[in-house]
């Protein structure tokens, strides 16, 4: 079970589309949890100043693990994904938000993309 209480399927299925597109690996763990992270606060977007104690905790409990491996998980997919995924799709996707050059961005700073990618398609 999905632990957003009110999943949107298509929030769901759309978040699985812009993570594939941008070449993050789906057989990763780390896939997973970006994609939860991002629709948790897609639903309640408060819930992007309480990453340890709410989005990962959230996380965390439904996986029967901790807040520091979901933390960890997460950030080694978007490591993966900025070094190995599609550049053109993610430069595409966040336009001149990123520098692909650069290190990645924090896991904050992903989720807070992908989540006001999202609510500016919804608009």
């Amino acid at each position: 079970m999905f632990p957003v209480k009110n999943a949107n399927k298509t929030i769901i299925i759309e978040v699985t589309d812009v993570l594939r597109d941008i070449g993050m690996p789906a057989h990763i763990k780390g896939f997973y949890y970006v994609r939860d992270a991002i629709a948790l606060v897609y639903e309640d977007i408060t819930r992007l100043n309480r990453m340890m104690d709410g989005v990962y905790a959230t996380i965390a409990e439904h996986n029967q693990t901790n807040v520091q491996c979901v933390e960890r998980t997460i950030r080694a997919a978007i490591e993966i994904t900025w070094l190995r995924g599609n550049m053109e799709e993610i430069i595409k996707l966040f336009h001149n938000t990123i520098d692909g050059r650069k290190a990645r961005p924090t896991n904050k700073e992903f989720i807070a993309l992908l989540v006001d990618y999202l609510s500016i398609k919804h608009m």
